[in-house]
């Protein structure tokens, strides 16, 4: 045997003695349990919204991620949304609400259109079953919806 082949020899055997110690688990086992803990939490899940019958060419989707205090946030997107003024009968601003199956829906603020009919919203609820919902109104603090629903979707943990 040449020395270069012996090196070799000696790498393997090397490499094959760290690898049947448990070495290598362990350096890696710290990394493997917290993946095992965050990765499943860390991308949330995204819901599709249906449109609504005024305005059918409306797309929006919510991102969901649990928090650190455990609530649920919420990224809302929406696009293709026309102005509330070019709805039948025209109205004067988009309101997201959030509702759980035992409360009355709550105003969670106006979305506002850019130029590019697209809106964005990121809020939060501690609710884990929930409806998440875009009505067209005619003022912004509406305490209960009363224009019709532009965007909707059921929320449930886990689904």
């Amino acid at each position: 045997m040449n020395k270069i082949d012996k090196t070799r020899l000696n790498s393997a055997n090397t490499a094959s003695r760290r690898l049947g110690s448990g070495s290598y688990f362990f350096s890696f086992a710290p990394m493997l349990f917290i993946l095992a803990f965050v990765w499943p939490f860390s991308g949330g899940k995204d819901v599709q919204m249906m449109a609504g019958e005024g305005n059918p060419a409306a797309r929006g989707t919510i991102h969901l991620h649990v928090g650190d205090n455990g609530n649920t946030e919420i990224n809302l997107k929406a696009d293709s949304l026309a102005s509330p003024s070019a709805l039948t009968p025209p109205k004067n601003a988009y309101v997201v609400w959030i509702q759980s199956p035992d409360e009355a829906p709550q105003n969670k603020g106006q979305i506002i259109i850019d130029k590019n009919q697209k809106a964005e919203m990121k809020t939060a609820t501690p609710f884990k079953r929930f409806r998440v919902f875009i009505t067209a109104e005619d003022q912004a603090q509406m305490q209960t919806p009363e224009g019709p629903t532009v965007l909707s979707a059921d929320v449930a943990e886990g689904k």
